[in-house]
């Protein structure tokens, strides 16, 4: 290595932790904040973008036939089509929003709707980014659910405007839970780098049925009891552990989110 690149590099680390102390005291802020704002909407393209991508491929796992009177109808009633499609979109936010709302005003609880603009850029955390941040009164831990009453994840970061959710297949994410079974067993729903979900800790002694639903047992603060997290698809109850635990099919997919509702303490 040429002396003269040793010598630079002192002055490299030198400019990146003054850059990390001055994110957290704040004084790189505007710059941020003028970044973020200029992103934004760079992220939100590249998510949509994503989005659709995922249902091109859906096109292509459909059978012959129905993939033969799809491209008839485009063929003959294309600008149609367009049209029906974005209709669809639409309706399809619209019940979306009427489930929230139905469960909003079965648990009385007071709910923020956000918009999905993006994805976290780690591969190995599952975070989304949404439109609704401190301005809107979300803040740190609160759960985040779509549909009626279906949890997906918790906040983990806030800005002004804009918040990222954590999402329960995430590594770092854990949840308190209970079983909807006959002892009603309670554990805790934990998730494996976006590839599974488990819950943990489950008595030895109590029995788990395939197909049981898992719900949020209401132990942890801002949690309420009730939020559906996924049923049980797999029963691993070895001799030699104190526990068993259960491998989880989430409630709704986790990958093509686009509308959610953060519960507003």
């Amino acid at each position: 290595m040429p002396q003269q690149t040793r010598k630079i590099y002192p002055y490299v680390l030198l400019v990146l932790v003054i850059l990390v102390i001055f994110h957290y005291l704040g004084v790189t802020r505007f710059i941020e904040n003028g970044a973020r704002f200029v992103l934004i909407p760079v992220s939100t393209k590249i998510y949509q973008t994503g989005s659709k991508i995922k249902e091109n491929f859906k096109f292509l796992n459909l059978d012959n036939e129905t993939k033969e009177k799809y491209n008839n109808c485009i063929d003959v009633e294309e600008n149609f089509n367009v049209i029906e499609v974005k209709t669809r979109l639409l309706e399809e936010e619209n019940l979306e929003l009427k489930k929230m709302l139905e469960f909003k005003e079965e648990m009385e609880l007071k709910l923020l709707p956000a918009r999905v603009i993006g994805k976290s850029i780690d591969s190995i955390e599952q975070n989304l980014i949404i439109n609704q941040g401190k301005k809107s009164g979300i803040e740190i831990g609160q759960p985040v659910i779509v549909k009626n009453g279906i949890l997906i994840g918790k906040i983990s970061k806030v800005e002004n405007d804009t918040s990222q959710i954590r999402l329960i297949n995430d590594n770092q994410s854990r949840i308190a839970s209970t079983i909807l079974n006959k002892n009603k067993s309670l554990g805790v729903v934990e998730g494996g780098f976006g590839i599974s979900l488990r819950m943990k800790y489950i008595p030895r002694n109590e029995t788990i049925l395939i197909g049981e639903q898992i719900i949020t047992s209401g132990l942890e603060i801002d949690m309420p009891r009730g939020l559906l997290i996924g049923t049980v698809a797999v029963v691993e109850n070895e001799a030699y552990k104190p526990f068993q635990q259960a491998v989880l099919n989430p409630a709704t997919d986790l990958s093509h989110l686009t509308i959610v509702s953060v519960l507003i303490n």
